[in-house]
């Protein structure tokens, strides 16, 4: 069934609601969607409700919906904590966590990432990967859209991590693999922070300022890899030990 989500609706049985101007000619146009098929329509909140199409014009899609679905969201509220990259790898990060599952995405400045400068263009870069997010939510059925925050500085992060679970890929760390964080239970808030260096990697200062933070250091192997494949490694890794990326169901 093709997914969509509706903005500040209230989804509840027997209730009617009508497609997004956004999500319109494509459902009409590209999809041709007709009286009585069946979609999916979210809430981006955490609701998702199966659908019947009522009404299919140019103009207007109305859905009927007919019931609650379950939720496909992780147990895990991971944060990505990603330092800015060149180009495009961001929206790439974007796209991958959101299919793996990630709550909150929180672009982070660092010594050695990309500066971000306020302008239309940046505006435009935001618009783009929030629709990003949509539609990779939409694509692996999502009930829940993940928030993209605001961009943090890294003394702000350390504020926030404290108390917290926090892993840092790092590749100078020697001595800590990410398994002897994974290997303990999995913390009862079910909160993790992810924090990717940038291309050129944390500076020493940074890795210092996360360590007196509580964060945990760790080496992911003897390969360097890319910030944009650390993100989308490192998240699987945490799905896969705490989450529900093994596909054995909610761990115990």
């Amino acid at each position: 069934m093709h997914y969509f989500f509706v903005n500040e609706e209230t989804l509840t049985e027997g209730s009617e609601v009508f497609l997004s101007r956004e999500d319109l000619n494509h459902a009409y146009r590209v999809l041709r969607l007709k009286n009585g098929d069946h979609v999916v329509i979210s809430d981006g909140l955490g609701i998702a409700m199966q659908g019947l199409v009522t009404l299919s014009t140019a103009e207007r899609v109305v859905v009927k919906l007919i019931k609650q679905l379950p939720s496909g969201e992780s147990p895990l509220h991971i944060t990505l904590c990603q330092s800015m990259v060149k180009g495009d790898k961001f929206d790439l990060i974007v796209r991958q966590a959101t299919e793996l599952g990630v709550k909150r995405i929180i672009p982070l400045l660092t010594e050695r990432s990309i500066p971000i400068h306020r302008s239309e263009q940046e505006s435009k870069k935001l618009m783009r990967r929030l629709n990003k997010i949509r539609s990779a939510a939409a694509q692996c059925r999502r009930s829940e859209l993940p928030a993209l925050e605001k961009t943090y500085k890294l003394e702000a992060l350390c504020r926030e991590i404290q108390g917290e679970i926090a892993i840092v890929p790092w590749e100078e760390e020697m001595n800590r693999s990410i398994d002897q964080v994974l290997t303990q239970p999995c913390p009862i808030s079910r909160a993790v922070f992810l924090i990717v260096g940038p291309e050129g990697g944390f500076t020493s200062a940074e890795i210092e300022a996360l360590i007196k933070a509580g964060a945990n250091i760790v080496n992911l192997g003897p390969r360097i890899l890319r910030s944009e494949t650390a993100a989308c490694a490192v998240t699987a890794i945490i799905q896969g030990a705490w989450g529900d990326l093994s596909g054995k169901g909610e761990p115990v």
